[in-house]
C-alpha cells in the first residue's frame, strides 16, 4: 500500500544534502551516550526500549543536519527527564525536526500542534533535509500501518508520515521564516 521509495522520490530533486563531519558524529555519538542511559528509568522508554541508540542517533543526525544549514544551533547536548523536553526543537520558531532512516516512513504524533522539518538520514554521513511539513499535513498524511514497532502502535500515540510530496522546500532561514509566516 505505501511505498517509501515511490513517496521520497515524488520530490528527491528538491531535497537539500548535508554530509556531516566527524566533529559532528562524535558529538553525536558522546550525547546519545549519556542520553540513553538517563531514559532507561522511564516507563514509555522501558515500553518500547527497542533500538535507543539507533533513534536517538539517527535524530541527533537531522538535527545537526539542519542546523548546519540553517546556520543555527539548537541541539541541547544535555540530558533529563522526557517531560522537560518535550517541545519544539528549534524553539525561536516553533518547530520540530523528524528523521528516519532511509527506508522507513517518519513516526509523528498523530495530534500535531507544530511544524516539522522533516529529514532522511542515507548512510553514516549524509542526511537529506527534505522540507517543512505543515501542522495540516502531518495531521492529513499519516498512517498507524507504518509504524514498524508492535509496542509503538500499541502505545497509540504515534503514527507514520507519507506525505513527502507536500513537504515545503527551503534552502535557508530566511525561506524558513518565510514559510512558517504563510501558515497551513
Amino acid at each position: 500500500m505505501y511505498n517509501f521509495e515511490n513517496e521520497f522520490n515524488k520530490i528527491v530533486d528538491q531535497y537539500i544534502q548535508v554530509s556531516l563531519s566527524p566533529e559532528d558524529i562524535r558529538q553525536i555519538e558522546e550525547i546519545v551516550g549519556v542520553v540513553v542511559p538517563a531514559k532507561e528509568s522511564e516507563y514509555h522508554h522501558q515500553i518500547d526500549g527497542c533500538n535507543e541508540y539507533k533513534r536517538f542517533t539517527t535524530g541527533y543526525y537531522g538535527e545537526r543536519a539542519v542546523e548546519k544549514l540553517l546556520g543555527i544551533n539548537f541541539i541541547r547536548y544535555s540530558s533529563g527527564h522526557s517531560n522537560n523536553y518535550h517541545n519544539a526543537d528549534i524553539g525561536e520558531l516553533q518547530i520540530g525536526v523528524k528523521t528516519v532512516e532511509y527506508g522507513k516512513f517518519p513516526i509523528i504524533f498523530k495530534k500535531n500542534k507544530e511544524p516539522q522539518i522533516i529529514c532522511v538520514k542515507m548512510d553514516n554521513r549524509n542526511v537529506y533535509v527534505c522540507g517543512l511539513a505543515t501542522t495540516k499535513v502531518l495531521n492529513t498524511y499519516q498512517s498507524d500501518v507504518l509504524i514498524l514497532s508492535p509496542k509503538l502502535k500499541a502505545r497509540g500515540t504515534k503514527t507514520g508520515f507519507y506525505g513527502f510530496r507536500y513537504l515545503l522546500p527551503f534552502k535557508n532561514m530566511e525561506e524558513l521564516k518565510e514559510l512558517l509566516k504563510q501558515g497551513d
